[in-house]
């Protein structure tokens, strides 16, 4: 009896309101509740989204961007509706959320238009899918591969592995290539070269497909090709097109190809020649003519 009357005391003191909200007193129980009610819902969220990967996206084509946006979705949708109700069950009434909306509609005017920016592009992303997680995008000369799209900022991951946070805001406004987009990676290559005139042209354009077909991140469908561009000022100017997988074989192809060209016209004495300039220098002479 004398336990008994020890946890009914020490469960009155827990119900006693210490502080009161809206006319309804708040105790030491009522955020207990409110722990567990958030607690639930992180469990909840995080339960829905196990069945959906073992249940739906297992046995459905819902592609893998789409599966994230999905999950991030519901997992903020629960734990807000969990947050709500964890509130209500303190006794906080809800109304006066109106005037934490006007505050924060102070703030937007004054200073927080970046931050409400970037969450509104993060919904964008994760709505229209412009850019999507697994895309290889490139964004002011900066090229790789998006990681993770959060409701402010989006991860991406260089071929370097560098990771870089860049604000959603400029994957929704600024001009931005993906080079993904659709589930196309590949990507042809234009690399420019010139020969002294009088070269054969059928050799060149032998060599050159011979150089390209002979490298192997170099696709064979479609196969290089090689164009004759024009007579230029110095030399017989040509191109080379070829297709690789992914862009992140753009920089060590095209290095690769250059190099094998110089060699290679080197061994056949083809020569690549320089820009000419003739530089035509006058000279004044200033005559005085001096009075007797």
């Amino acid at each position: 009896m004398e336990t008994q009357a020890v946890f009914s005391s020490i469960w009155d003191f827990l119900q006693k309101p210490m502080f009161s909200v809206g006319g309804e007193g708040v105790s030491a129980v009522s955020f207990v509740y409110f722990a567990v009610v958030i607690i639930v819902s992180i469990g909840v969220s995080r339960l829905i989204i196990r069945l959906l990967q073992r249940n739906v996206y297992s046995k459905t084509e819902i592609e893998r961007g789409a599966q994230y946006t999905l999950s991030r979705l519901i997992k903020y949708v629960i734990i807000v509706l969990g947050f709500l109700i964890g509130l209500q069950m303190i006794g906080f009434d809800l109304s006066v959320l109106t005037v934490f909306g006007g505050l924060f509609g102070v703030g937007i005017g004054f200073g927080l238009q970046n931050i409400f920016s970037n969450f509104a592009s993060g919904l964008i992303l994760l709505l229209e899918r412009p850019v999507q997680v697994g895309d290889i995008v490139e964004l002011d000369g900066l090229l790789g591969r998006v990681t993770e799209i959060r409701f402010r900022v989006a991860i991406v991951t260089t071929f370097d592995n560098e990771s870089i946070i860049v604000p959603n805001s400029d994957l929704v406004s600024e001009r931005v290539t993906n080079w993904s987009y659709g589930g196309d990676t590949t990507l042809r290559l234009r690399i420019p070269i010139g020969v002294a005139y009088g070269t054969d042209v059928e050799l060149v354009e032998k060599l050159l497909k011979e150089m390209a077909k002979s490298e192997e991140a170099v696709m064979s469908d479609p196969a290089p090709e090689v164009y004759f561009k024009e007579h230029g000022d110095s030399a017989l100017n040509f191109e080379l097109r070829v297709w690789v997988p992914s862009p992140a074989y753009r920089i060590e192809v095209s290095n690769s190809i250059r190099k094998k060209i110089d060699a290679r016209f080197k061994e056949e004495n083809i020569e690549i020649p320089f820009p000419q300039r003739d530089n035509h220098v006058f000279f004044e002479e200033e005559y005085e003519l001096a009075s007797n």
